[in-house]
């Protein structure tokens, strides 16, 4: 009889496990940086909302600036987490 080259049944079971656990892991890790992402554009905008209440206008584009930052840095995270 000659050797088989196809993997044994306990292989093929053993990857697989491996591989569920490694996708679960990345699930998880995608819907939590996803939410945080998420909550970092509500921040953002928040910060934009301020600049209209500021008397000044230093600080308004301040808080102009870091909201578009906040939020293009949440949209490009959620771009890279679920169309990339």
């Amino acid at each position: 009889m000659e050797p088989s080259n196809s993997p044994s049944e306990d292989r093929i079971r053993a990857v697989v496990r491996d591989e569920l656990v490694g996708a679960g892991w990345s699930l998880i890790g995608t819907v939590c940086w996803s939410i945080l992402s998420v909550f970092a554009a509500l921040v953002g905008l928040q910060l934009i909302q301020l600049a209209f209440f500021t008397p000044s206008l230093l600080v308004a584009a301040g808080f102009l600036a870091g909201g578009s930052f906040v939020i293009a840095a949440s949209v490009y995270l959620l771009y890279l987490l679920h169309w990339r």
